[in-house]
């Protein structure tokens, strides 16, 4: 049984290692059409997705999660699974001609345990659906409804309906971050008020101050 930490960047993996699929067109038309489906009428997506997924739980939200991402397009990113520079090289201004230098190896320290207040500091789906009211000009009092109805769909009913806000977030310039969406859905199997909460706070917390009636 993976700790929560070991889950939060397991969904950061996948994520990544969906935009690495996605950089193929073919294989991104084929996760994109199951988006809203049941992983039992998702065939095309299992040849690349079954490795990942047979044995977790709430598997549902990982091919909800591969098939938006890959309706999203290539030009995609999600925010914190971008690769880094490669550790160990540096570049300097004396340098010659944009040769990099080796940096002197230091001894290997344990992993610190990630902070599980950064992962929650990004962005979920209520904080999303905040910048789209504050950055693409959504109207405030619609959008908190979509969220409030949101919160309260079944699972199946959530996984159906989500395609159709997203397509108008990234129409709008809005990405979410994937992961976090991710790590959301599958938590919400077993503890849908949670999330709920969690989302209706941050988009309370992020979204504009409704005038005063």
């Amino acid at each position: 049984m993976p700790t929560a930490a070991e889950h939060r960047a397991s969904c950061d993996a996948f994520v990544a290692h969906i935009h690495l699929l996605c950089a193929e067109p073919g294989v991104r038309v084929r996760l994109s059409r199951g988006r809203g489906r049941p992983v039992e009428e998702c065939a095309p997506m299992d040849r690349y997705l079954s490795r990942r997924t047979a044995h977790r739980q709430g598997r549902r939200a990982y091919y909800t999660v591969a098939s938006l991402i890959a309706m999203a397009g290539p030009q995609s990113h999600t925010p914190g699974v971008r690769p880094d520079d490669g550790p160990g090289l540096l570049s300097t201004e004396d340098s010659l001609a944009g040769h990099l230098l080796i940096a002197p190896a230091e001894p290997q320290l344990p992993p610190a345990e990630p902070d599980p207040a950064a992962w929650f500091a990004r962005p979920n789906l209520g904080a999303t659906l905040a910048a789209a009211v504050r950055r693409a000009g959504h109207a405030a009092e619609r959008t908190e409804s979509l969220l409030h109805v949101l919160t309260r769909l079944s699972d199946d009913q959530l996984h159906r309906r989500l395609p159709a806000p997203i397509t108008r977030l990234l129409k709008d310039g809005i990405t979410p971050d994937w992961a976090v969406l991710l790590h959301d859905l599958v938590q919400r199997t077993y503890r849908r008020d949670q999330v709920g909460l969690r989302w209706r706070d941050a988009f309370y917390l992020a979204a504009p101050q409704p005038r005063r009636t």
